[in-house]
């Protein structure tokens, strides 16, 4: 995600929410892709996107900076797939705290009026009734703790999307020799993860593949 530029002078920054926009469908938008020319079918020229030249960003924050603001956005990096037709899975940024981001403009520029015209924001972080303000010193501390992104542990990408487990867990298998079976997860090894379960009586460990399992729910 983008990321604020450091601006002379004291800032001040608010965590504000997120107002759902009017097409919910796109709340992403992709910025510097570059684009390719190729001649289609019926022999005209055409341009398209280059595949992996461009960088996805959230709406409220592309509009918030274009506007003049400093934008913070935490985000949580999960292992997805690539497509439809593959196993294969990339990491994808998501916001960390949902439906919120930091806002932040110079102290001696106050823009509350500003921010709230733009109709992206729908309420602030506060205490009684204020606006609670957060020390740039307190910012600082975030962005380098979550300024990269808090990435998804490389096992989980090899689990299945939406059904990640750890070591300690409860799991089910759910195809193959044992499906059905209830196992605790002891170990993750690349793209299998070790497990426990009482077979007649004594415990018995194996090695399963890590998109075979899935947690229990009770």
């Amino acid at each position: 995600m983008m990321m604020g530029q450091v601006k002379t002078g004291t800032m001040d920054w608010y965590a504000v929410r997120m107002k759902p926009l009017n097409n919910r469908g796109r709340r992403m938008v992709e910025l510097g892709t570059k684009k390719e020319t190729y001649t289609a079918r019926n022999g005209q020229e055409r341009v398209r996107p280059v595949k992996g030249t461009g960088t996805k960003h959230l709406v409220h924050e592309v509009l918030l900076r274009r506007n003049g603001f400093d934008v913070f956005l935490p985000v949580k990096l999960e292992w997805r797939r690539k497509h439809r037709c593959t196993k294969e899975k990339q990491l994808v940024a998501f916001p960390l705290l949902s439906g919120w981001l930091f806002v932040g403009w110079l102290s001696a520029q106050p823009r509350w009026d500003d921010l709230m015209a733009l109709d992206v924001v729908s309420g602030v972080l506060g205490t009684g009734g204020r606006p609670a303000r957060i020390s740039e010193a307190r910012m600082s501390k975030l962005m380098r703790r979550w300024g990269g992104g808090l990435a998804a542990p490389e096992h989980r990408r090899f689990q299945r999307t939406h059904a990640e487990y750890d070591v300690g867990d409860r799991v089910q298998v759910m195809q193959g020799t044992f499906e059905g079976v209830e196992v605790s997860v002891v170990a993750l090894e690349d793209s299998g993860a070790k497990v426990a379960f009482q077979f007649f009586g004594r415990e018995v460990e194996t090695t399963i593949q890590a998109d075979q399992l899935e947690p229990v729910v009770h």
